[in-house]
């Protein structure tokens, strides 16, 4: 062993727990303190000893609430998912409306719309225009054919370069 770069040993040390047992063993620090020893700790003691200094303990508690109030809930929405939906059920029209409508004091019967009738004037119009033309279509034609002639290709000229002195 090299002489000076080891630090200092002290064979019989004072370990002192927070419960009042003292434990003496090698270290190389002088004294030394701690909260837990084989004496309380609840491992060896069959006894449980809280050391909550920051309120852990109630912190856990509260997340657990938390934990169990949301499950519940989760089981009720998913109870709420199976019911069936409520079947759709029509409006029921009073008598005196579909009277009312039928008999025309709300712009005339059903299917009599001036809309309707609007359309049906220019589909028949468009018929009418439809055979007339078809009429003139089958006079015969007495003008003559025009016989289409070849077109000619461009003529090609010649153009001379200038050459260039340099």
């Amino acid at each position: 062993m090299k002489t000076g770069i080891h630090p200092k040993y002290f064979e019989s040390v004072e370990i002192r727990c927070s419960c009042g047992n003292v434990i003496i063993a090698g270290s190389t620090k002088e004294s030394m303190k701690t909260e837990l020893c084989s004496k309380c700790h609840p491992f060896y003691t069959g006894q449980q000893k809280l050391v909550d200094t920051a309120g852990r303990v109630d912190k856990f508690a509260e997340r657990m609430k938390k934990s169990a109030a949301m499950k519940e809930e989760a089981v009720h929405r998913k109870e709420a998912k199976k019911k069936k939906p409520e079947e759709y059920q029509e409006k029921v029209i009073p008598a005196e409306a579909i009277e009312k409508a039928m008999s025309g004091k709300w712009g005339g019967p059903i299917g009599d719309s001036p809309a309707e009738q609007v359309v049906k004037e220019e589909i028949a119009e468009a018929k009418k225009a439809k055979s007339a033309k078809k009429t003139s279509a089958k006079k015969p034609a007495t003008a003559k054919k025009s016989v289409a002639k070849p077109k000619t290709p461009p003529k090609k000229v010649a153009v001379k370069k200038k050459s260039v002195k340099k």
